[in-house]
């Protein structure tokens, strides 16, 4: 019998939405969906399971079920919130955290109204979504112009000597941020050429972005105000960033 009910989330591995799509949602909060018996086919057999649902017609299993269907063993580690599906996890060469690396900002401006993984009195949030990591600069108030850069260019740079292949992660305005019409971009910028620029974007906005990197061994990150000058600031971040 097909049931709807309403399921509270508190974990994020108690219903791991991994096989068809995906699902964002709050830490706290609750969905309506329809719970019912899901049959799935993996690799010509089939497997059922009691605890997947329906939401928005598409169906969600538990990610230990649907890595034992494939057979793969499914492992938890809490303290990194890392799900492994088969073997160990890869050596710590294959993704870097951007977070983890030192940076500098070349106009003078490290330290002040830049962060690192969080703001100091928040997380990094767009459109509802919750990033767990990134770079941030809560202090942009004034249009971008080359000719006065110590004053109007917030930029990360950090030395990447060539070790990796792709840049991704999501460039974006904190939902938070106090300034609502200001319009920004994101450019990304390997030994000074613009490998990325995003498109305007005001606060709750972002863009998922892929950047190839190769041989790169400077890269710098740089939000610019475009559009909306004023003395409210913007929050700006560039979330879930990982080197590959």
């Amino acid at each position: 019998m097909v049931k709807k009910s309403k399921l509270g989330f508190v974990s994020g591995f108690v219903l791991g939405s991994i096989f068809f799509s995906s699902l964002a949602l709050a830490a706290t909060g609750s969905i309506p969906v329809t719970m019912q018996p899901i049959k799935f086919v993996v690799d010509g057999k089939l497997r059922e399971t009691n605890d997947a649902f329906l939401y928005n017609g598409v169906p969600y299993a538990p990610v230990s079920f649907v890595g034992e269907a494939a057979g793969k063993k499914v492992s938890w580690d809490p303290n990194a919130s890392t799900v492994t599906i088969g073997g160990p996890a890869a050596g710590t060469g294959s993704e870097t955290r951007l977070s983890s690396l030192k940076y500098d900002m070349p106009y003078g401006l490290k330290n002040t109204q830049s962060v690192i993984d969080n703001w100091e009195n928040g997380v990094f949030s767009a459109g509802g979504t919750v990033y767990s990591h990134g770079v941030g600069y809560s202090a942009i108030t004034s249009i971008a112009a080359d000719k006065f850069s110590k004053t109007t260019r917030q930029v990360f740079k950090f030395e990447l000597d060539g070790k990796y292949k792709e840049l991704s992660g999501v460039v974006a305005i904190d939902d938070q941020s106090p300034n609502k019409q200001g319009e920004i971009i994101w450019r990304i910028i390997g030994d000074g050429k613009v490998l990325h620029e995003s498109p305007r974007m005001k606060a709750g906005q972002s863009q998922l972005v892929k950047v190839n990197v190769t041989g790169i061994k400077s890269l710098q990150l740089e939000p610019r105000m475009v559009a909306g000058e004023t003395k409210s600031k913007i929050h700006v971040f560039f979330g879930n960033t990982l080197l590959k």
